[in-house]
């Protein structure tokens, strides 16, 4: 049996997106990239931070699948630096700004 890492490995992980309002509370996100950010992995982490890799995870999608899935989300509250979202499988999101 084989265990788990002997590390426990900690970042923050961005994701940049587009969206495209559908209606007054609905709107479809698609990915653009993604770059971790203060990692904790020895090595990786100084080199993550002075050289961040932005990994275009649309463009991925658009030549592997020929597009790029859409997330339709439902916004149930809004704020100046929050909004709380739900997807169509439920699953609730809370996004901040930073």
């Amino acid at each position: 049996v084989m265990g788990g890492l002997p590390i426990v490995v900690k970042g923050t992980v961005v994701t940049s997106a587009t969206y495209d309002v559908t209606g007054p509370e609905t709107f479809d996100l698609k990915v653009v990239s993604t770059v971790v950010k203060k990692s904790n992995v020895p090595f990786l982490d100084q080199l993550l931070d002075d050289y961040p890799l932005e990994v275009p995870v649309g463009g991925i999608y658009e030549t592997l699948r020929g597009s790029v899935p859409v997330a339709k989300l439902k916004t149930f509250y809004i704020d100046e630096a929050m909004r709380i979202t739900r997807d169509q499988d439920d699953n609730f999101y809370v996004f901040c700004r930073s």
